[in-house]
């Protein structure tokens, strides 16, 4: 078809559709019924003319077409317009072959970059997999390893949670406040300004009421502010000395009581390093508070494989799987490779295939070898 159109300027370009459709609109859209209009439609005439004369000039039509279109201009000046549609039909057929050749080019390039797109992506997707490391463990086993620090760090809560509940406070605040002051776990350590000593002389003195004192628990003694003086003296013996020890300690003891002020968690995808000496303090604290507990069990495991090597072969894997999901699954089981090695040939098939046709470039301007 491009053989066809070969000799034929403006054919392909669509400088003869363009010209065709300002005729067609011109004819359709002119209103000629006063002195007025009759002078613009003129002068859009005198515009379609002068543009036609300009592509004969630079020979961008053939003077068939070029006849035909001043022939219907004409007729159109002369408001002939049935006369003038009816030459500027002689041009139908020739711009219908030359739009479905237009079309077939659209298709031929649209096509041809599709494939190029193609190549494209699968040489991206084989360049990706390439980058992915291969894991050094299953993904089961790496959900199984999130999982159980997860476990371990809800079993640790759990047990301080209880242990701040159920343990006699002169077991608990002594534990609490060494374990804040010389322990890294997470328990805040005493704001600036506050005093625990008081509190910890009154645990340990003897007298009325210290017994009852030492047998409450955390949570116990945080009830005691709410008592009345009269409560207190009754109870315990002396409201004054109780108030004074709790007032110094209580911005600590309000800051070991809040959640948000706590932090008992471990992150798997901390630095194995630092995680080797928080969880040695972890599983120290929690030895002390109940060392028959879950967490107790759960954080020696959790330390043996920071302490021989297993923590961090997880936690790599973990990482590779969190960060490339399926291909890293991929690249575990060895069905990577295959992608890769199907992918190449692929691309191979694909470029063996565009060697055989011109580039859409090349087709449109009629270069076809």
């Amino acid at each position: 078809m491009r053989r066809k159109f070969a000799d034929l300027p403006g054919a392909l370009s669509g400088d003869l559709d363009r010209f065709r459709d300002r005729m067609d609109r011109l004819i359709r859209e002119s209103e000629v019924d006063n002195y007025r209009q009759i002078r613009i439609f003129l002068r859009d005439v005198d515009d379609i003319a002068a543009d036609l004369r300009k592509a004969v000039t630079e020979k961008r039509l053939i003077p068939k077409h070029v006849a035909i279109l001043d022939a219907s201009l004409r007729k159109a000046r002369k408001r002939d317009f049935y006369g003038a549609r009816k030459v500027w039909h002689k041009l139908d057929k020739i711009v219908e072959q030359s739009a479905e050749l237009r079309q077939l080019q659209g298709e031929y390039r649209e096509r041809y970059r599709g494939v190029e797109a193609r190549i494209r992506d699968l040489r991206k997707r084989i360049e990706h997999l390439e980058r992915v490391s291969k894991p050094p463990a299953s993904h089961e086993e790496a959900d199984a390893f999130v999982a159980g620090v997860d476990a371990f760090n809800r079993a640790a809560e759990a047990t301080y949670l209880d242990f701040l509940a159920r343990a006699r406070a002169d077991v608990a605040i002594p534990l609490l406040l060494d374990t804040c002051q010389h322990h890294g776990v997470g328990i805040p350590a005493p704001p600036e300004g506050t005093d625990p000593d008081p509190l910890i002389h009154l645990l340990a003195g003897a007298g009325p009421g210290h017994d009852e004192i030492r047998a409450r628990s955390f949570y116990g003694l945080l009830e005691l502010p709410g008592y009345s003086d009269a409560k207190l003296t009754h109870v315990y013996g002396d409201s004054r000395m109780i108030r004074t020890a709790l007032d110094a300690a209580w911005p600590w003891l309000k800051a070991v009581r809040d959640d948000e002020r706590r932090s008992l968690q471990v992150l798997w995808s901390d630095d194995a390093q630092g995680l080797r000496r928080r969880v040695t303090a972890l599983v120290d604290f929690l030895g002390r508070l109940n060392a028959t507990s879950d967490a107790f069990a759960r954080g020696k495991t959790l330390l043996a494989e920071l302490q021989d090597g297993r923590f961090a072969m997880l936690q790599s894997a973990s990482r590779l799987y969190a960060t490339y999901g399926k291909d890293a699954e991929a690249k575990f089981d060895g069905r990577a490779e295959k992608e890769i090695a199907s992918d190449r040939k692929e691309v191979a098939s694909f470029l063996t295939v565009l060697k055989k046709f011109p580039d859409p470039a090349k087709v449109e301007a009629g270069e076809l070898g």
